[in-house]
This record gives structure tokens, sequence and C-alpha cells, in this order.
């Protein structure tokens, strides 16, 4: 892990172009600040056209603020000298793995970023072997991508991301097209680069019980930032959230029934650990 990593948004706002003269859109991310350390794993809230897809293309000068400032490791992002630095520190995962899969054999689309930036052949044979073994797909090194489930394809789109080696990944909702057990697969993944390898995560989702394993949750609303804080603190506000056409996690929702019964359950239960613990200490 880059101890030193960091990612600022400095009050960004960004607007698309019309392709229609005299038509003027609005901000799709508006007046956004925060700060982001090295090995944090933070969840990225919001409905459909909040402008969180439009976030993630800023982390890494996909995308270069209309107004304010981006930094990574303090390099302001739109700096075209050192755009590639700062795309081999951070790394996007987009939702649609086979938009991101360019070669037909799996080791060969893992080993494609590392040729881009360069790096030695017996770099990259190494890196890809590691990448496919981080993301338990090494068996499967020669097989054909097209032939993958969603969930390896996933994986072997953020095996490509990890060759990079950089020190921050973003996933913009790298779950939303896979079933449950793809789902899981991908975010056991996600989480064992967190935890083991200390890389900093970045990721989209709309699955609440997601979101509950981050460190911290970031709550977008009409291109805003409207909630910052760990999943304990920013679900305590479930009514805020609901007003903005999110959901809570199941275990919150649960409780609230419960508490309408009379039977208190603790408001920061949000794991399904935590909410089976709170109930054997009521049956106690």
């Amino acid at each position: 892990m880059n101890k030193d990593f960091s990612l600022k948004f400095d009050n960004v706002f960004y607007r698309y172009e019309s392709d229609e003269e005299n038509v003027v859109n609005d901000y799709a991310v508006k007046n956004v600040s925060f700060d982001i350390k090295a090995g944090e794993m933070v969840a990225v809230l919001g409905h459909n056209g909040c402008g969180k897809s439009t976030l993630a293309k800023l982390t890494n000068s996909i995308l270069i603020p209309t107004e304010g400032k981006v930094y990574v490791c303090g390099i302001e992002s739109s700096n075209e000298e050192t755009i590639y630095d700062i795309r081999q520190r951070v790394g996007v995962v987009f939702q649609n793995p086979d938009n991101q899969i360019v070669a037909s054999i799996v080791e060969e689309d893992v080993a494609f970023g590392p040729e881009n930036l360069g790096i030695p052949r017996e770099e990259i044979r190494k890196r890809v072997d590691e990448a496919l073994k981080a993301v338990d797909m090494y068996d499967y090194r020669e097989h054909e991508t097209h032939k993958l489930s969603g969930g390896q394809k996933q994986r072997v789109a953020i095996a490509g991301i990890l060759a990079m080696q950089p020190d921050c990944i973003v996933l913009d909702e790298p779950t939303a097209m896979l079933d449950p057990v793809g789902r899981r697969e991908v975010m056991n993944t996600v989480k064992k680069f967190n935890k083991e390898l200390g890389i900093t995560i970045v990721f989209i989702t709309h699955f609440m019980e997601e979101a509950v394993e981050a460190d911290r949750i970031i709550v977008m609303d009409k291109a805003q930032v409207i909630l910052d804080g760990t999943p304990k603190e920013v679900f305590s506000d479930s009514k805020k959230i609901r007003e903005i056409g999110l959901d809570v996690p199941a275990t919150v929702s649960l409780a609230l029934e419960i508490e309408k019964e009379g039977i208190e359950i603790p408001s920061d239960t949000l794991t399904v650990d935590e909410f089976v613990n709170s109930i054997v200490d009521l049956v106690k």
C-alpha cells in the first residue's frame, strides 16, 4: 500500500457539452468536495442520474472538471503531462466488463494495460500471473474471454486494472449486471484487495448490503454530496435516505418494524450478524 496516496475533490463541478446549439446542460456534478485517504474502502450511493458515474470518471482524468480541482497524490488531474501517472495510480472498472475486455484470451487481456505502460515483458508475465491469482482466475488464463460468466468477466476486468498496480481502484457499479453469486464473487475480491493488499477502494453501488461493508459511505443526490460518514452514521438517517429514493439495508428496515411493536433494536444494527446478535441479546 502506498501510504502517501490521497484523492481530493475540491469544489468540483462538471457539465457535459450539449450537441444542440444554444442548449446548456445542467451540471452532472456540482460543488463536490471530499478527501479519500490511503487504505479506505468507500461506497458511493445515489439513484440513477445523480452524478455517480461522472464522479468515477473524474477520479483519473477520463473527465476533467469544468470548475474546481481533482488531485491524485497532490497531482492536479487536468495536467496533460501527468495523466498517465494519475491513471497508473487510479484504475477504473466499469459496470459492463464487455466494454473493458479488449482481448480474446484472458491472460492477453490482463496484459494489455501493463503493455501500454511500457513495462518489461518479464515483469508483465509476473504481474499477469499475480493479478489472475488474486482474483482466483489463474486456472482460466488461457480461456477465451467470451466464454466466461458475467462474474468471471468482471474479475478479469479487475485483474487487468490490478496488473497495472494502482494505489486505488474505482469501481462503477461492478455488480449491477451480475446474479447474486457473481456479486458475491466480485465483492469478496474487492474486500480482499482492500484488507490484504491495502489498496484504496471506491465503489459505486445500489446494493445496500454491499454499502454496509464499506468503511465510509458518500451519498449523492441531484449532482451533490448530501451525506458522508460511516455506514452507521449514514443509515441512522433512514428518513433522509428514503426521501431521495434510496432504500436502507434490510436489517435497518426490519429493526424499525420491530421497534413499532415496542421492542428496541440498537439503531446502528446494520449487518445480518449484528442483527442476529441483537435478537439473541433480547431473548436472553
